[in-house]
């Protein structure tokens, strides 16, 4: 169906930046799609410093929409979180992860300077917490994901933090380094490397799981009588 017009004669003013330097730059759609409705979401707001969290973007239906046509297949949390890391990389939308409430608050705002001091800010009165007022979810090790792996999102919190009650820490700073070196900076893959060195044991370290053979395994099914018809050759 042939879009109708635009409703309106006046135009959204926009940075000349986000056409001269950002968009020509962008490769995925899903950054290019949540950039603009980044954009167009704050242009509607009043107040300062403009900002949307993660849970209001996650919730716009009309960015879910977008989204969806970019891939039916994949959740949209991880087109959102795709689209917004990109977007941070790039240094176009600022990321503030702000504790309240015994939980992170993750902030997006445009890169403008006014923004940038207001992050500043809020960073360095978090730094300043007080060890009582540090929230469970441990920020340097969100710094360290952030850092080297990508966007930290609300439920991705609560899985590093189910990790950290799982694994011991200097696993899971491990299996980040081995995720980088790997060039698959996912929390997937992490997580896969963290469920197989508690099966099988690092291996590089003491802490390997010796784990007894599995005789049934090889004694019964379909491998049972190659098992046997071997046993019998090596007794004759």
């Amino acid at each position: 169906m042939a879009f109708a017009g635009f409703s309106t004669n006046t135009l959204i003013g926009l940075p000349p930046e986000l056409f001269s330097e950002v968009l020509p730059a962008v490769t995925l759609p899903s950054e290019l799609k949540v950039t603009l409705h980044i954009f167009y979401r704050l242009s509607r707001q009043r107040g300062s410093p403009r900002r949307l969290s993660w849970d209001e973007l996650l919730a716009d239906k009309t960015l879910r929409r977008s989204l969806r046509s970019v891939s039916k297949l994949r959740p949209i949390e991880d087109l959102l979180a795709e689209g917004l890391d990109a977007a941070v990389q790039r240094c176009s939308i600022l990321h503030l992860a702000a504790p309240a409430d015994g939980r992170v608050n993750n902030w997006y705002l445009v890169n403008t300077p006014a923004n940038r001091g207001w992050v500043e800010e809020m960073a360095l009165a978090r730094s300043i917490l007080t060890p009582n007022d540090v929230p469970d979810e441990r920020p340097a090790l969100i710094g360290l994901y952030e850092q080297n792996i990508g966007l930290v999102t609300p439920m991705l919190i609560d899985e590093l933090r189910e990790a950290e009650d799982r694994y011991p820490r200097e696993w899971i700073e491990e299996a980040m380094r081995e995720a980088v070196r790997a060039n698959a900076r996912s929390w997937r893959y992490i997580r896969k490397v963290l469920e197989r060195w508690a099966t099988n044991g690092r291996h590089d370290a003491s802490d390997r799981a010796e784990r007894p053979i599995n005789i049934e395994k090889y004694t019964s099914g379909q491998l049972g009588e190659l098992y046997r018809r071997g046993s019998d050759e090596t007794d004759l």
